[in-house]
């Protein structure tokens, strides 16, 4: 079973690579101090509604227990991944940049949502999701995320209020 192991050593030395290397990345310039504790609970929130979002339109399929923390625990892949596109595509415009970063994104998260159902075991008998279903569901996601976040903003004005 060693031998079909999920992370081998080498993919595990080329992640932390990868996110040394993005850690370091700035794409887009933002006047304000951008890491508050309001703005982290908000995105918090709102990576929560995607993996709301994401387990809702998949519960038909196939899918392990604690799914939801799975989902969450995959923005600890992507987020690195998003800021080194980020930084990959400075040189086009900041609207076009995240745009690009955001579609790769849902499609290596919907490759990950699609791994995760197939290869970690459940006690479910519900059919496998395609991978064109996770790539759906992820935009889905993704667009959930997007679209509750400005709100979000609005509600954290209004709770904690800025001078």
């Amino acid at each position: 079973m060693k031998t079909q192991s999920l992370l081998k050593q080498s993919d595990v030395l080329t992640a932390m690579l990868f996110c040394s290397f993005t850690a370091q990345a700035n794409p887009i310039e933002i006047p304000e101090k951008p890491l508050t504790p309001e703005i982290t609970f908000l995105v918090s929130i709102s990576i929560l509604l995607e993996a709301v979002c994401i387990w809702f339109l998949l519960r038909r399929f196939r899918k392990p227990h604690f799914f939801i923390l799975w989902i969450l625990g995959l923005h600890l892949i992507t987020y690195p991944i998003f800021l080194g596109l980020l930084w990959l595509f400075k040189d086009i415009r900041p609207a076009s940049d995240v745009a690009l970063g955001e579609g790769f994104i849902v499609i290596i998260e919907g490759s990950l949502i699609y791994l995760i159902g197939r290869f970690i075991p459940t006690k479910q008998n519900f059919p496998m999701a395609s991978l064109l279903r996770c790539w759906l569901v992820s935009l889905a996601g993704n667009a959930c995320s997007l679209i509750a976040f400005p709100f979000l903003l609005k509600f954290g004005d209004w709770f904690w209020p800025r001078y």
